[in-house]
């Protein structure tokens, strides 16, 4: 009889609080898990689909876990008391109908190299703030650089825009995952539930509820903001995401992060209360907009976006800038870096210093987050 061969394993956290450990192997049963030397079943989270010649495993195991083994691959252990924490969102390789990044050049996509410097830091958690799959469309056929890229929701596209490169984190950090908005349901849903979404559920859905995971004394509220608008309120939505900010509001206990995809803060009187809600975190880390930026707003947490993780950049950093300063009220400076690469956040006392890193680990700049603001040193 063949045995499944496993294809990919990781550890993430659960909207349930609890760390999962996920496997996806080529035939319908799952494999053996041994959890500090005890046998623990996974179960079948997604079997065979159209687009999805795989099954996906999961099993919810302990917090104090210290020894985790899936099949024949070691997982890293649940962080206990993290003293560092990379941040990264928005990591896919882009392919549009005319134009695309080099998907098969590291120089033009440069997620494989960052997921391997990440790997190097050796952290105790990597928060990825969403958008996985930029792989949409086609590679143009004039277009040497994509050359015979898979697209679309399915399998190929998913492992090559992320669960291919991203093995070097999977083998050495837990992680915590959020959707971004190339992950709603009329784009590459089906994938997202699939594969990486934190719910027991599997269908996709448009919104789902914030949950909080507590690692060490540090308590981090996910938030999915994916459906949501960039720059004006949908009143169809507007009643959920203000019962959802207020049920984030309530899981505050200490020092706590909001995390989600799309910066929140707006000056529109219709979702003052989002940003009511927002007042008693420490600190509010997105993505989204592709590069990383980072401001203090008056009564509120501050905000740090860490968008630049390996899709194209986005070309307006000035115009978000100019943007963020015009619709909000702004305490200081606001600072940007369009350049790709990741924040290693580390606790110091007091608080947490950002090293700003580019592709391969090199520090490009540093940022000091603490006391509810955010101050950052421009690189030489």
């Amino acid at each position: 009889m063949l045995v499944a061969a496993l294809l990919s394993a990781w550890l993430q956290y659960g909207a349930d609080a609890k760390p999962h450990a996920r496997a996806v192997v080529t035939d319908a049963a799952c494999p053996r898990m041994l959890v500090d030397g005890r046998a623990v079943a996974m179960e079948r989270r997604a079997g065979k689909a159209p687009q999805f010649d795989d099954t996906v495993c999961d099993a919810a195991i302990a917090a104090d876990a210290k020894s985790v083994r899936v099949g024949d691959r070691a997982l890293p252990p649940p962080a206990h008391d993290p003293r560092t924490v990379v941040v990264l969102g928005d990591t896919g390789c882009r392919i549009n109908l005319l134009t695309a990044q080099a998907c098969n050049d590291p120089a033009g996509w440069p997620f494989p190299a960052i997921a391997r410097a990440i790997a190097a830091v050796h952290p105790d958690l990597v928060i990825h703030v969403g958008d996985y799959l930029y792989r949409e469309h086609g590679c143009p056929p004039v277009l040497a650089n994509c050359a015979n890229s898979p697209h679309g929701d399915d399998a190929p596209a998913w492992y090559a825009d992320f669960l291919t490169p991203a093995a070097p984190l999977f083998a050495h950090v837990p992680l915590l995952l959020l959707r971004g908005n190339h992950e709603v349901c009329d784009r590459n849903g089906t994938g997202w539930f699939r594969y990486l979404d934190p719910h027991p559920t599997t269908a996709c859905t448009e919104a789902t509820d914030p949950y909080a995971i507590d690692v060490g004394d540090l308590r981090i509220v996910a938030f999915d903001s994916a459906t949501a608008e960039d720059q004006k309120v949908d009143p169809s939505r507007a009643p959920i995401y203000r019962k959802q900010f207020a049920a984030a509001r309530a899981m505050v206990k200490g020092p706590t992060w909001f995390v989600t995809h799309r910066p929140p803060y707006t000056n529109d009187d219709e979702r003052s209360a989002m940003d009511d809600n927002l007042a008693p975190f420490e600190a509010v880390l997105s993505g989204h907009f592709h590069f990383f930026a980072a401001l203090n707003v008056a009564t509120l947490p501050p905000l740090v976006i860490n968008g630049e993780g390996g899709t194209k950049l986005d070309p307006n950093l000035a115009g978000f800038l100019g943007l963020a300063v015009g619709d909000l009220h702004v305490v200081g400076t606001v600072f940007g870096i369009s350049h790709n690469g990741f924040g290693v956040y580390t606790r110091e006392h007091g608080g947490w210093s950002i090293s700003l890193r580019d592709p391969d680990g090199t520090e490009r700049a540093r940022c000091r987050l603490a006391d509810r603001g955010v101050h950052c040193t421009p690189p030489p």
